[in-house]
């Protein structure tokens, strides 16, 4: 059976050795008061005290078993099995011996002054040995369970010395460990006391901003930074100040990128990670931190920014071409309307939805008239000029679906879709009398010949286009300043 001795508390144990020690302290009296007892029973004991005596004796060997009866309830001891066994014995003996004459003896209560006669002789002769070696089987059985519980509270000591010693090697293995680390990493390892000031730092700030690690304790962090980094270091650190008994148990860390200055007077930028500690539920105690060398990111940071505006800057330039490249592709450089190539593109594209779906799709072929007297007689400079204006106005009369664009020379084409052709011819003439109506530079009147055509089922391009500037010919020689619709 195991012992709930063997990882006992003190209390434990000073429960198990106080009751041993009252035990044993009975048992001596116990043999003393018996010894006497014997001594006197030859000379002649009196009534009075020999019950006086053998109750004395009930009630001790009785209190001696129960002091080590209860120790079993808090302890397993093997010899306190002999020892109550002893005990027990104690108790029956003292019956034995007393047991026959106490009747007889307490009548003499009544008579104390007269002495009564002795017991046999021989008894005190034959028990007084007994009460010899039941004391010293008590005594032995009393050292026996002393000497159990300090084997076991040795035991229980050498335990704790083996633990206390592995603790020991680990934690002087794992302060090894992490000083070898504080020494030899690249990052700055510091401590910092709850007013902010250094209370330990890795050698590596020697390598890191030329300065040894011991002259800086007990000084600021601060003061290891520019004004500006100084600065937005001590709000955040004045705000953990004001935490000293927050509510709650977890403080927030803090990280930034901070310009520290060299011992050389230079500056270079680092990355602070800052941790506050505090015991549970109780107050700040300090900081514990890390500063890391950025230069290397801050580089690469700086030259991605300028290779990222270069290549936006590029990016710009190359849309901006593609733009312009675009437009000459697609307009006319005089008068900006889309040109002849782009449009038939535009014209293929709305026949095939015209036909596909049967809608409605009309043709305007402009023309401007006696464009070569205009240039003969003002000039090419003025000409050009007046196709301009001629262009603004076709431009402005366009709906958000129309297109027109400039055909070449003194020709223009408008392309109207879902536009019935009556629809398309009333257009046409409103365009006459604008352009008619309009001051032109040199204050020539310009007028317009429109041909219109809709487009018919199974037309071609060329086809389509040949009715509309069959209509167009037909209004020059019909006098011009007109729009007709082709039959």
């Amino acid at each position: 059976m195991p012992s709930r001795l063997a990882d006992g508390s003190p209390a434990e144990r000073r429960s198990i050795t106080l009751p041993l020690q009252s035990a044993g302290l009975l048992s001596a009296l116990i043999f003393l008061i018996n010894a006497i007892f014997e001594v006197l029973v030859i000379n002649h004991l009196y009534g009075s005290q020999y019950v006086l005596i053998a109750l004395l004796l009930a009630v001790l060997s009785l209190w001696a078993f129960l002091e080590v009866a209860l120790i079993g309830r808090r302890a397993v001891v093997p010899p306190l099995r002999l020892l109550k066994l002893l005990l027990a014995s104690q108790i029956v003996l003292s019956l034995v011996r007393h047991a026959g004459d106490f009747s007889s003896r307490s009548a003499a209560l009544s008579s104390a002054a007269l002495p009564v006669q002795s017991p046999q002789f021989g008894l005190a002769i034959v028990f007084l040995p007994i009460d010899v070696l039941l004391f010293l089987a008590i005594s032995r059985c009393l050292i026996d369970a002393f000497a159990d519980a300090e084997r076991r509270r040795a035991k229980q000591l050498q335990r704790q010395m083996a633990i206390l010693q592995q603790t020991k090697a680990e934690l002087q293995a794992s302060e090894r460990r992490y000083r070898l680390i504080a020494d030899n990493v690249d990052d700055v390892i510091w401590t910092l006391d709850s007013q902010g000031l250094f209370t330990f730092i890795s050698p590596s700030l020697k390598s890191l901003l030329g300065y040894g690690a011991e002259q800086w304790i007990g000084k600021p962090l601060n003061s290891l930074l520019t004004p500006a980094s100084a600065s937005s270091l001590q709000g955040a650190l004045a705000q953990w100040l004001q935490q000293r008994q927050p509510v709650d148990p977890l403080l927030p860390s803090y990280r930034a990128e901070l310009e520290h200055l060299h011992r050389d007077g230079s500056r270079l930028w680092t990355e602070i990670t800052m941790t506050p500690l505090r015991e549970k539920d109780g107050p700040l105690m300090g900081f514990v931190g890390v500063t890391r060398d950025i230069r290397v990111r801050k580089l690469y940071e700086r030259n991605l920014s300028e290779a990222r505006d270069a290549a936006e800057e590029a990016n710009s330039a190359l849309l901006s071409a593609n733009a312009l490249l675009h437009g000459r592709a697609t307009t006319d450089g005089l008068t900006g309307l889309l040109n002849r190539r782009h449009f038939e593109d535009i014209l293929r594209a709305q026949m095939k939805t015209s036909l596909e779906h049967g809608k409605s799709l009309s043709l305007l072929v402009i023309d401007v008239d006696h464009f070569k007297e205009i240039n003969d007689g003002l000039g090419h400079t003025l000409g050009d000029k007046i196709l301009i204006e001629v262009s603004h106005l076709l431009a402005a009369s366009l709906r958000e679906s129309d297109r027109v664009a400039r055909w070449g020379g003194d020709e223009f084409i408008m392309v109207m879709p879902r536009v019935q052709p009556d629809e398309a011819l009333q257009v046409a003439n409103r365009l006459c009398a604008s352009v008619s109506s309009h001051p032109f530079p040199g204050g020539w009147v310009v007028t317009l010949s429109i041909g219109v055509a809709e487009l018919r089922a199974h037309e071609s391009l060329e086809q389509w286009f040949d009715r509309a500037d069959a209509a167009l010919y037909a209004v020059k020689n019909a006098g011009r300043n007109a729009a007709r619709l082709s039959t």
